[in-house]
């Protein structure tokens, strides 16, 4: 970990000192047309003291965002900067109906997000499971949830579109999209520095040259570095968890070799040595308990339906038979009735199970397991743009390659009880046409495309669990086709219709072949070992998968079928070697097909100049796919269907005052089937289409500038979110759980103000407020991640010398020091573990710019 952290210093030192004489080397060019002319309108707007117009690109124009039928929250780069946001995840604090975590549940990752808008997302973050909101790059779709917490550096603005966005975006944006645009090279000269300290020994560094290096070519370069030590100390060995230690750089070009040919190439790179994700244990338990076994297909033994046995949890098996000699308990002796350990358990005993390594306090945590999250990632983005007039064509080609290592510690303990580490590498390659343009003298605007991805990784997974360890994880080999069309008439000068349609052939394959157990604990205890020598376990996985010598042990084996919860095929050795492997499913590779249309349709009418109201319909969805965590055996790679949204939307824009209040209102109800849920079964928490939904709600946006120096922005957003059908495969899920990771209402409001503009320059102060209702982090509502109704506020002050050279910031974020539940993972029944991953505390900050 040493090694790793000076290796990324070097090279953001290496970086940073080719930054600086880059600047040298260009500086005598600064002279070369050095700023440039804002637009009439908007130098009247800001000589007015109004609004500033907002351009946004969500049907694949650029449009304003008042004269666009769609619910969108946008920030551009000051306001962005304003709000001391630093991730894609902070952004959704001031989105209504939005909640965007920084963590992944089941996850130690800190490169990874979990998002929700309008109700819609996803928790699981593996490979083999797509998230329900989409994140695009400068257009080019980030497929993972692992690799999307976004850093904010050089980003011209951030839009997040509410409700499905199936016809333009496709697939997997049943619940919005959130659209990131970087600055791109301009035929100026600009540089930006930037260095920041705080809590935790925080050193962040960022620096951006833009550079002409000719009439029509032009370079942008940046650079950042950011560390800062963990806040959450591990008890066990005095390190930390939580910290940050993150490089990032990109590079872009852009050429205009004639006045209707434009190039744009750009590379990026991030590379993280980090600590696994500061996770607390919140409760533990160490009974048998009951272990429910997924649904056994048609095609099994008679008697093949749900069945539920009495297990131990990981906890109990450590302290029962792992760790009997420290007196943690009595043997187990099979698989008995469910209870405590006979005789208890001493709860200060260092070498058992207990609650004891509960801390209560979330900056501290006895995790002994491994403490990493590494993460390296690149990507390159070729764009053309060809003007034909009224017409242009676009071609967005593009490539993305993801390693990462990221550790979990699933018991919280000092005690080598549960864990694992996801080793993920994927790559994905993606091309996207897009013909848009206007016909009629303007009253037809159209966007034709079509898009291609392919997709290709593997995460395997070593876990550890108490009574045994075995393998997880598997390879996917993905390919989506798509085309699409959307079309905006203008029937009169103030009514317009736009229907839009989308077509996606996608084939996902998921070959699971190095899922084995290689170390049966079972056999550790007496009464197991007698009847399976080489463990419980192995010859549960042999004779579910069909591998191993049939005839020793017959059904009826009270042993066996009393593991198995159900009569076993033929018969079967336990004693059996098997060269090919204890595989816990056929080593074969499965796939799963969809063909689906997405269609959209919207209707908008501009009352006065000043005020649109438009009413939608849009439909998106989510493909099925595959659960990658099997243990024990099973007789099938598990799978579920494709998920679908269908919204309908009504909406009214208006802008007062002469732009002085911008105020924004969306109504939605929104259909929710087939619904992809993550529920426990066996040890492993697994996917399954948990039935129908329904979702209700409204949001409200507004911006306003009372008075010249002031800025003000506000949100509000409701959710009536419920089930309308469950499917018996979504147990113990109800219709009268809550969805996980949906409040009930959302609210944000921010300030801006100019409190002294004079001879030496402008002070500034700003503030700002977020609330969430309550929820919970998981779909089977475990109490355990109950997180109660919190707000968050944030506050700081900038200094601007009179030049606008330099700027000092310096403020709080978390001022109240609120500590909330992100996410997190409860597995009372087989880990015997509940976590969670907690806010950051309060941290201030202190941040130098300077700007030429």
């Amino acid at each position: 970990m040493v090694t790793s952290s000076l290796n990324i210093r070097r090279l953001a030192l290496r970086s940073s000192a080719s930054v600086i004489i880059g600047l040298a080397c260009f500086a005598p060019v600064s002279a070369y047309a050095q700023q440039v002319a804002a637009s009439e309108p908007q130098a009247e707007e800001q000589a007015s003291g109004g609004l500033e117009e907002i351009t946004v690109t969500a049907r694949k124009r650029s449009e304003n965002l008042q004269e666009t039928p769609v619910a969108i929250t946008a920030m551009n780069a000051e306001m962005l900067e304003s709000r001391q946001i630093n991730n894609v995840a902070q952004v959704a604090k001031f989105a209504p109906n939005v909640n965007i975590q920084p963590v992944a549940n089941i996850s130690g990752s800190s490169a990874s997000i979990t998002a929700f808008i309008r109700g819609v997302g996803q928790t699981d973050f593996n490979i083999t499971v797509d998230p329900g909101v989409g994140v695009y790059v400068d257009g080019v779709y980030v497929a993972r949830s692992v690799g999307a917490l976004l850093d904010m550096s050089d980003i011209a603005d951030v839009q997040i579109l509410r409700g499905p966005q199936g016809t333009l975006f496709g697939k997997n944006t049943i619940g919005g999209a959130i659209v990131v645009n970087s600055v791109q090279p301009q035929n100026t000269f600009d540089l930006k520095l930037e260095a920041a300290t705080g809590s935790f020994n925080r050193a962040d560094f960022k620096g951006m040259i833009n550079v002409p290096l000719s009439d029509n070519l032009a370079m942008r370069a940046v650079a950042s570095y950011e560390t800062r030590d963990g806040y959450q100390k591990r008890l066990f060995d005095g390190g930390h968890q939580g910290n940050k230690n993150s490089f990032g750089g990109r590079l872009a070009f852009k050429w205009e070799p004639t006045d209707k040919l434009t190039v744009n190439l750009s590379g990026d790179l991030n590379i993280r040595r980090e600590q696994m994700s500061a996770i607390s244990l919140i409760a533990l338990q160490d009974q048998t308990v009951p272990l429910r076994f997924v649904p056994i297909p048609d095609s099994a033994p008679p008697g093949g339906t749900d069945r539920v046995i009495t297990a131990p949890s990981s906890m109990y098996f450590w302290n029962k038979i792992r760790g009997g000699a420290g007196n943690c308990g009595a043997p187990w002796g099979g698989f008995g009735p469910t209870g405590p350990i006979p005789g208890g358990v001493s709860p200060n005993n260092p070498q058992c199970a207990t609650t004891q390594w509960i801390t209560g306090n979330p900056d501290t945590t006895w995790s002994g397991g491994n403490n990493r999250s590494n993460f390296d990632l690149w990507g390159t983005n070729l764009t053309l743009d060809y003007d034909f007039g009224n017409i242009s064509l676009k071609s967005i080609s593009a490539y993305r390659h993801q390693k990462a290592t990221i550790d979990f510690d699933f018991d919280g303990t000092p005690l080598p009880v549960t864990g694992f580490t996801n080793n993920i590498k994927i790559w994905q390659a993606s091309q996207e046409l897009q013909l848009t343009g206007s016909l009629m003298d303007g009253r037809l605007k159209f966007v034709l495309g079509g898009y291609y991805l392919k997709e290709k990784g593997e995460d395997k997974e070593p876990l550890e669990f108490s009574f045994a360890q075995f393998y997880s994880g598997g390879k996917i080999d993905n390919d989506s086709y798509a085309s699409y069309l959307q079309a905006t008439f203008k029937v009169t000068e103030r009514f317009s219709i736009t229907p839009g349609i989308r077509y996606t052939n996608e084939t996902k394959r998921f070959d699971p072949s190095f899922q084995t157990i290689y170390n049966d604990r079972s056999a550790l205890d007496p009464v197991l070992a007698s009847l399976y020598p080489n463990g419980a376990f192995i010859a549960f996985s042999q004779c579910i998968v069909g591998q191993a010598v049939p005839g020793v042990i017959q059904p009826g084996t009270p042993g066996l079928e009393a593991f198995a919860g159900f009569p076993l095929p033929g018969g079967c050795s336990p004693s059996a070697t098997n060269p090919g492997g204890n595989h816990t499913m056929p080593a074969v590779q499965v796939q799963a097909k969809a063909k689906e249309w997405t269609p959209a349709i919207s209707a908008d009418y501009k009352i006065t100049d000043d005020t649109l109201i438009y009413a939608s319909y849009s439909k998106g969805f989510k493909n099925g796919g595959f659960s990658q965590r099997i243990f024990p055996a099973e007789f099938a790679a598990p799978s579920f269907s494709p998920e679908f949204v269908e919204s309908y939307e009504v909406g009214l824009k208006n802008e007062f005052f002469d732009r002085r209040l911008r105020l924004n209102f969306a109504a939605f109800l929104s259909d929710y089937s087939d619904m992809q849920i993550v529920v426990n079964e066996g040890i492993a928490p697994k996917v399954r289409n948990a039935g129908a939904g329904r979702i209700k709600g409204f949001e409200i946006e507004g911006e306003a500038a009372p008075i010249d120096p002031v800025r003000v922005t506000f949100g509000v957003g409701y959710l009536d979110a419920y089930y309308t059908r469950i499917d018996l495969s979504a147990a113990p899920v109800s219709k009268n759980s809550k969805f996980a990771f949906v409040p009930e209402w959302t609210a944000s409001a921010a300030f801006n103000a100019d409190v002294y503009k004079g001879e030496i320059g402008k002070l500034t102060l700003r503030g700002d407020w977020s609330y969430q209702s309550s929820t919970f982090k998981d779909a089977v509502n475990s109490p355990e991640l109950f997180q109660p109704a919190y707000s968050v506020f944030g506050a700081s002050a900038s200094f601007t010398d009179k030049s606008e050279h330099f700027t000092l910031t310096g403020g709080v974020t978390n001022l109240t020091d609120k500590r909330y539940i992100q996410g997190g993972y409860s597995d009372l029944n087989v880990a015997g573990a509940a976590l969670a991953n907690y806010s950051r505390p309060r941290e201030w900050f202190l941040k130098l710019a300077y700007k030429y």
